[in-house]
């Protein structure tokens, strides 16, 4: 693997000179501290870039998605394009019989799939009706991007779906989503204009407004993201009411009054929370 610590990221388009690997992301998950978030994603989209042997990473963009837990913490996605230069490219480019290694996609090649790890990076196969391998963890970003596909199955181990996946299938009807799917990303299904219904599983925790951009209206996307905009007013009000309720002597987390429990200690009346000031 390349020195991916010193690997370049810029947020500038592809370079002169440099040709186009595939895309790359990186993420660091449950932070409070910006700086702490931003230097765990860009390692991890270096050492991904690194292992599809690119020299650096371009049009690197970032984006930070908030839990809805109330903590203020959040998850941070950075992604990008992957590229070489030209004249490595070619001539590291075996001219004979085809890498078990893909340097297009990276990762290694298991039937249709393209996979890296437990993340599938592209899907090369042909058939309209795709059934994907258990042990799947992550559908990487643009993995099946403009894929004519018709019928798509995940297995329950995935737990997320990554930035455009499914962008661009416009034969896509069918998608058997996986029981423990936690994330979809931004423009999952972007332009999947030919999926009328589609089921979500109760573990789904975040659904980026625009993962079912330019798709017909779906009543369960609608249904969630209604339902996580009141989630989040629904916290924000109570981290505004936190310090009033406080000086007040009542539970900050909901605002209850205390009353005597065990060994002196006193708990809520409405929500049970021990008081902890």
């Amino acid at each position: 693997m390349a020195d991916f610590m010193n690997m370049e990221v810029t947020t500038m388009d592809v370079p002169a000179g440099y040709e186009t690997v595939g895309p790359v992301c990186g993420t660091c998950r449950d932070q409070a501290d910006p700086d702490q978030a931003f230097l765990g994603a860009l390692r991890e989209i270096r050492k991904n870039a690194a292992m599809m042997q690119a020299d650096a990473v371009a049009g690197m963009r970032q984006m930070a998605v908030p839990l809805a837990d109330g903590t203020g913490r959040f998850h941070l996605q950075m992604y990008g394009t992957a590229v070489r230069k030209a004249a490595q490219m070619s001539q590291e480019t075996p001219v004979s019989a085809a890498p078990a290694v893909s340097p297009q996609y990276g990762g290694r090649q298991e039937g249709d799939f393209m996979v890296d790890g437990s993340t599938l990076v592209r899907y090369v196969g042909q058939s309209e009706y795709v059934r994907v391998p258990d042990g799947i963890i992550n559908i990487g970003a643009e993995s099946f991007h403009n894929a004519r596909v018709v019928s798509v199955e995940l297995p329950d181990s995935v737990t997320e779906i990554r930035e455009g996946a499914f962008s661009g299938c416009e034969h896509l009807e069918r998608i058997r989503l996986s029981a423990r799917l936690l994330v979809i990303r931004k423009n999952a299904f972007q332009s999947c204009i030919s999926l009328s219904d589609i089921s979500l599983p109760a573990s789904l925790q975040e659904l980026d407004k625009a993962a079912f951009s330019a798709c017909p209206e779906l009543p369960a996307v609608t249904e969630f993201l209604r339902r996580k905009e009141a989630e989040a007013k629904d916290a924000e009000y109570l981290r505004s009411r936190r310090p009033v309720w406080r000086r007040q002597g009542r539970c900050q987390y909901c605002g209850g009054f205390f009353k005597g429990g065990l060994k002196g200690v006193k708990v809520c009346s409405m929500c049970g929370m021990e008081k902890d000031y």
